[in-house]
């Protein structure tokens, strides 16, 4: 018995006529009637009665009939269920990102994504660039939103936006109420850092921007996520220098100001394996296309 017999039977006691059973199935009377014997074989009984002028169901075949249509709705449910996972839009992804994406990018994203494509899930873990790179290469997560893209010719990368550094200041200090300052603006200021360990590229970044221009600000301590940093900002404990997107946390008691002679930027990527066989990696990375397209486009409306 096979799925084939199942769709003949289901013909012929539909139409009970044989020819016109046969039309339907576009194939000749002869391999239907081979079909419907066949089957009746199989199962052990006779599905029909039929005579020259007429043809029934049987008790059996009545039955069969239910368990029959059953069987292929659930056989049809199988196949679309695995051809849309074959076409990555049903299935599970697994997504790394920085804390800087949680802000805004993730859950845009997230929101077009189970808009347009409900049968996806996602799992999420926030962890710093560099873990996300390993988790990656170790099959853990099937992409990442990262700062930075170390050389490794098995992961591909995509661009995705870049921003500029800002200061962060209390409210209450003498600077907060300007609209730019000097990078000089730091020396000796109670200055909280990216940690060395867990960001190290934000930390290299104004670290050898001091350097480089002969500032000394009091180093307190260093931290892996820009909330913690604003938070300490916020309480009045020193200040800092912070991708300019933190303005969205609204952190209380914190000014953000332009730095005038001092041009760092942050950049943004995705990355994941060249040889990630997630079907459903492929509709993700045209999503984050199509997102980037569209904020690339609605810009210059924002502008003006």
């Amino acid at each position: 018995m096979d799925l084939y017999q199942l769709r003949c039977f289901i013909a012929v006691a539909e139409e009970l006529h044989f020819g016109r059973a046969a039309a339907r199935l576009h194939i000749t009377q002869p391999p239907l009637s081979r079909q419907i014997q066949l089957l009746e074989k199989s199962l052990g009984c006779t599905l029909f009665d039929r005579n020259n002028r007429h043809v029934g169901l049987t008790h059996m075949g009545e039955n069969v009939l239910k368990e029959a249509r059953l069987i292929l709705k659930l056989a049809d449910q199988l196949q679309y269920s695995a051809q849309q996972r074959i076409d990555g839009v049903v299935g599970t992804l697994r997504i790394g990102f920085t804390a800087v994406f949680s802000w805004q990018f993730i859950p845009q994203l997230l929101k077009n994504m189970t808009a347009t494509f409900p049968g996806l899930d996602f799992e999420l873990d926030e962890q710093v660039s560099q873990k996300q790179i390993s988790a990656i290469e170790d099959n853990i997560i099937d992409v990442g939103f990262v700062r930075h893209v170390p050389p490794n010719p098995l992961l591909t990368y995509l661009p995705l936006t870049k921003e500029t550094f800002v200061a962060a200041f209390h409210t209450d200090h003498p600077l907060a109420r300007k609209r730019k300052i000097p990078l000089s603006a730091f020396n000796n200021e109670p200055f909280f850092c990216y940690s060395q360990n867990e960001a190290r590229i934000f930390h290299e970044r104004i670290t050898d921007l001091f350097t480089f221009n002969n500032i000394s600000p009091h180093y307190k301590y260093q931290f892996t996520q820009t909330h913690t940093i604003l938070g300490m900002v916020s309480a009045g404990l020193g200040c800092a220098i912070v991708p300019a997107s933190a303005r969205t946390l609204n952190f209380p008691h914190v000014a953000y100001i332009n730095i005038e002679d001092a041009n760092i930027q942050a950049h943004n990527f995705l990355v994941y394996s060249k040889s990630n066989p997630n079907p459903a990696l492929p509709v993700f990375i045209q999503a984050v296309r199509d997102m980037l397209q569209q904020s690339a486009s609605a810009a210059p409306e924002s502008a003006g």
